[in-house]
């Protein structure tokens, strides 16, 4: 195996050290590429051999490597596990935990002394297991989200067995993991370089290799100066071939992504977990002064009960429970499941988010776009199928209402448009299943291929008959609009250009009369053509045109003009491609409007395309104002800022166009989702609050500048997208509303019966189930609540919006003067109630069984309240549809049942009878409607 190829990976490697000149000297040690390629056992003209693709290139897998990167393996559970212990506060109860254990086994009573510290210690482990979980699943759902970005194919030439048994060369698209050494892999505009490799042949090949040099400059790349490719650069201009010479970890990409091996998407902090973590710590101190003077009071109690009375070795194990009394109130205060909040409710909603054809790369995505005022959409493919076929034009002066079959073109010229559209596009057809293709490229040059197709014609066969004359090509883009191919055949130069209609009419000085004769553009006929393309782009048509130009070398001919080639055409044909509107696009349109986000539509089509595609749509709405971008570039700072709120459609934009409307709408306080799939919508995409690049036809580039992949190409997605952001922040809410009432209720409970004499009715173990409960289970409930389309019944929050708001704070205050009532009516009202003598020890301790089990009550039936937090919102809309909710408040209640009944010393408590069960459940129950009254309170809600 290892003769079989007459250079090693090292050799190959070492064509690309980064920055070393003498890797031009070492290409040319080894024969350029010609030879390579015989190193490689590979024919530049012809791709791998159809015997090496059969048996999966096992040999050079074997040889080379495999494109596939090795990145950090998720961390072991038993890791994370380990790092929930570096919380100081459970570093401190543990301690806590151990000293109540020692004391209690050789100081107290030996036979129940062990229990109370055993039992924190289990209760933090149960606490960091679940959390170790929690993080553990984490981290695998982002492994797996990331997994999907090797999903993008590559087109490669590759020999194939064509049906008829023969074997031939033809492009074709892999999987990029199937990249190998010695693959002839094609590049153009937009691409991502899939492993690095040398340039066989390139036209105007610019590479943004920023990823690597850190400058922003683009690098011209030929096979004579500059023929080195690196892997994840992007290509911004231009086109080419090359060979493949190191993959996966082999590439340079590969050695530094080895070196660094981080996992940097699962660090990453979005502002709402800044925004609660600051009122995390703000809670948490709130609960350190609280426990403080919980301690104190209750050391107060105790020295003034033991003065005169001498001190013994019980006093100082009352001493260390006070104290851990006062560490679990803090335990409790702190709330760390605000963040863990975030995690889960993220988590899953990415998860599903996935479902719905949104691929979420960045977590802040998710919760920026669920408050965004207005979206910057794209036309092609996000509001239209992308699906382009041609239905209508004039070729050769001649209107036709409908596309004409092969037969009914005819005349001398009929080659020439045919040798055009063929030559001067890049779509192929591609077999993907046994008897199925499709055209991959541009859907504009799909739809001209689509034309060809119809008519019979092979143009495979022309491009192969002209591969060897192509001098130039001009790659389109969004300045000139079009692109042009320039031929030489014998002594002559044929230059081919096709683009939008209005731009190559301009360019043309000729036409092709109905008698097929080139005649010379007067002003009067130039205004009938416009007025035609104007009439086709009415009806919602893409209009493109096609040109030709024959120049001799004896005429002067500048083959590096790019503007002398480009000027002076021959109009061979106006074509009308119709791109229909997607289904259900209208209806999400109108949601979006309907949840205060304003759709601008910004597209490179005519601004009859656009605004026919607009009004469809429902985007270009009365009073809505629609221009191009020749106007709006035209306009002063000030002046776009006066018209942009009115402004719904601008048609003929360029990249910049779009970048500026959207800063000035983030000037203007807005923020902003933007759409898009081309390299140029590149700077939007990154400017904006949130990118949506498409996934289907979107590059590499738009997708590496997104936030969000919308994997369906289709705006309905987007909507979808803003009911699952509306959704995450909503449910971060619920948890918030849920976990401050517990704090407070807690905390005011414990102070309140140590400055009354009375004794803390929760014991540490009790109040770190109750932890539990509040941290690591309803953030799971709350923060997996399911999304409804009523979310979009609102306007997005302001960006200066409290996550606390007024409603919250009203829910808070009412269900904690409730909870508060009742615990404090059973402490002082339970003795005469369930007739208890709570001068006894054993009766005292019943009581405070009864006061525990009422607190945990109180807390299940407040999480079903806190799932709405709006005032018109009923509390058990679609409970049933969240199994989660349904399973947490079930097993919370059954383990509550089991701790109460079977818990005993370990827990601290002691068999209920069915009079305190009822009163228990009752006064938990009340809750609802509690909460159902406190909704009726009205406030203000300006925030």
């Amino acid at each position: 195996m290892q003769r079989y190829f007459d250079i090693k990976q090292e050799e190959l490697s070492n064509l690309h050290e980064i920055m070393d000149p003498n890797n031009m000297q070492k290409l040319e040690k080894i024969g350029g590429v010609k030879g390579l390629s015989e190193c490689l056992k590979v024919d530049p003209s012809e791709g791998l051999p159809l015997k090496e693709t059969q048996n999966r290139c096992f040999e050079r897998k074997a040889h080379f490597g495999e494109n596939v990167y090795h990145g950090t393996p998720v961390s072991s559970f038993f890791s994370l596990f380990k790092e929930t212990f570096d919380d100081p506060t459970l570093k401190i109860l543990i301690a806590s935990a151990i000293i109540s254990l020692l004391l209690g086994m050789f100081i107290g009573d030996p036979e129940t002394g062990w229990i109370e510290g055993t039992a924190i210690l289990i209760a933090v482990l149960i606490v960091s297991f679940v959390t170790a979980i929690n993080d553990y699943q984490k981290e695998k759902q982002f492994q797996q989200l990331n997994e999907l970005k090797n999903l993008t194919p590559v087109t490669v030439l590759r020999q194939l067995q064509k049906k008829n048994g023969e074997i031939g060369s033809a492009l074709s698209q892999i999987p990029i993991e199937e990249i190998v050494v010695g693959d002839i892999i094609y590049i153009a505009s937009g691409s991502k370089i899939p492993a690095d490799g040398i340039i066989i042949s390139s036209s105007q090949l610019q590479i943004d290799e920023s990823t690597f040099l850190g400058e922003s400059q683009l690098i011209r790349k030929d096979k004579n100066k500059n023929p080195f490719l690196y892997t994840g650069t992007q290509v911004q201009q231009g086109e080419g071939t090359y060979i493949a010479t190191a993959v996966g970890q082999n590439s340079q990409y590969g050695k530094i992504y080895h070196q660094l091996k981080e996992s940097s998407h699962l660090k990453e902090k979005t502002p709402l977990q800044d925004k609660l973590e600051i009122m995390a710590e703000l809670i948490g101190k709130m609960g350190l002064y609280s426990a403080i003077l919980t301690v104190i009071f209750l050391l107060i109690q105790l020295f003034i009960k033991n003065w005169g009375n001498g001190w013994d070795s019980s006093y100082i194990v009352n001493i260390v429970d006070s104290v851990i009394i006062g560490i679990t109130i803090v335990v409790v205060a702190v709330p760390e499941g605000l963040p863990l909040a975030v995690t889960i409710s993220l988590a899953y909603s990415m998860k599903k988010m996935m479902r719905d054809n949104n691929f979420v790369r960045r977590l802040e995505s998710c919760e920026t776009m669920g408050n965004a005022t207005c979206i910057c959409s794209d036309k092609t493919g996000t509001l239209t199928q992308n699906q382009m076929n041609i239905v209508k034009g004039m070729i050769f002066g001649e209107n036709h209402s409908k596309m004409p079959d092969s037969t009914e073109i005819l005349g001398k010229w009929r080659d020439k448009l045919i040798e055009g559209i063929a030559l001067n596009t890049r779509a192929f057809v591609q077999q993907y299943r046994s008897n199925l293709t499709q055209i991959v490229g541009s859907q504009t040059e799909a739809g001209l291929i689509r034309l060809l197709i119809d008519w019979g014609v092979d143009f495979e066969h022309i491009r192969k008959k002209y591969q060897n004359t192509i001098t130039d090509v001009y790659t389109f883009d969004s300045i000139r609009k079009r692109m042009t191919t320039i031929h030489k055949v014998d002594d002559s130069y044929c230059i081919y250009t096709k683009g939008a209609a209005e731009f190559i009419l301009d360019s043309c000085t000729e036409y092709i009369d109905q008698s097929g004769e080139i005649s010379r553009f007067d002003e009067n006929t130039k205004n009938n053509y416009r007025k035609i393309i104007q009439s086709i782009a009415s009806e919602g048509l893409r209009v493109i045109a096609l040109s030709f130009k024959l120049s001799y070398q004896d005429q002067n001919f500048k083959i590096n003009s790019k503007e002398e080639n480009e000027s002076n055409h021959i109009l061979l044909a106006i074509f009308g491609m119709i791109d229909r509107v997607r289904p259900g696009v209208t209806e999400a349109v109108n949601d979006a409007l309907r949840a205060g986000v304003e759709i601008k539509m910004v597209t490179g089509d005519g601004l009859e395309t656009a605004k026919h595609v607009a009004l469809e749509c429902g985007i270009l709405r009365n009073g809505g104002l629609i221009m191009s971008g020749f106007e709006f570039r035209k306009l002063q700072h000030e002046e776009k800022k006066k018209i942009i709120p009115n402004l719904q459609v601008l048609a003929r934009s360029s990249p910049q166009d779009k970048y500026e409307l959207v800063s000035i709408l983030q000037e203007m306080g807005e923020i902003v989702g933007v759409t898009g799939d081309g390299t140029n919508d590149a700077l939007a995409l990154r400017k904006a609050d949130v990118g949506l690049s498409m996934g289907i036809s979107g590059t590499n580039i738009a997708q590496e500048a997104s936030d969000i992949i919308i994997l369906d190409d289709n705006f309905k997605s987007i909507v979808v997208s803003i009911i699952w952001g509306r959704s995450v922040y909503d449910n971060i809410r619920k948890f918030l509303q849920f976990q401050l009432t517990v704090n407070v209720v807690a905390l005011v409970t414990s102070f309140l019966a140590a400055v009354s004499g009375k004794g803390i009715p929760l014991k540490a173990v009790q109040l770190l189930w109750i932890n539990l409960i509040m941290d690591t289970l309803a953030a799971l409930a709350l923060g997996t609540e399911p999304p409804s389309k009523s979310l979009l019944n609102r306007n997005p929050y302001k960006r200066s919006s409290s996550l606390l708001s007024n409603k919250m704070k009203r829910n808070i205050a009412c269900q904690s003067i409730f909870q508060l009532f009742v615990l404090l009516y059973i402490i002082v009202a339970g003795p005469k109630i369930f007739n208890l003598d709570v001068s006894l020890e054993d009766e005292r301790y019943h009581l405070e069984c009864i006061v525990f089990n009422v607190f945990v009550m109180l807390q299940v039936f407040n999480e079903i309240n806190c799932r709405k937090i709006e005032d018109q919102h009923d509390i058990f809309e679609g409970i049933t549809k969240n199994k989660i909710f349904l399973y947490i408040i079930i097993g919370i209640f059954i383990t509550q049942i089991l701790i109460i009944e079977f818990g005993g010393s370990f827990f601290s408590t002691t068999h209920l009878n069915a009079k305190e069960w009822f009163y228990s459940i009752f006064f938990g129950l009340m809750s609802i409607p509690i909460g159902f009254l406190s909704k009726k309170i009205k406030i203000n809600t300006n925030e």
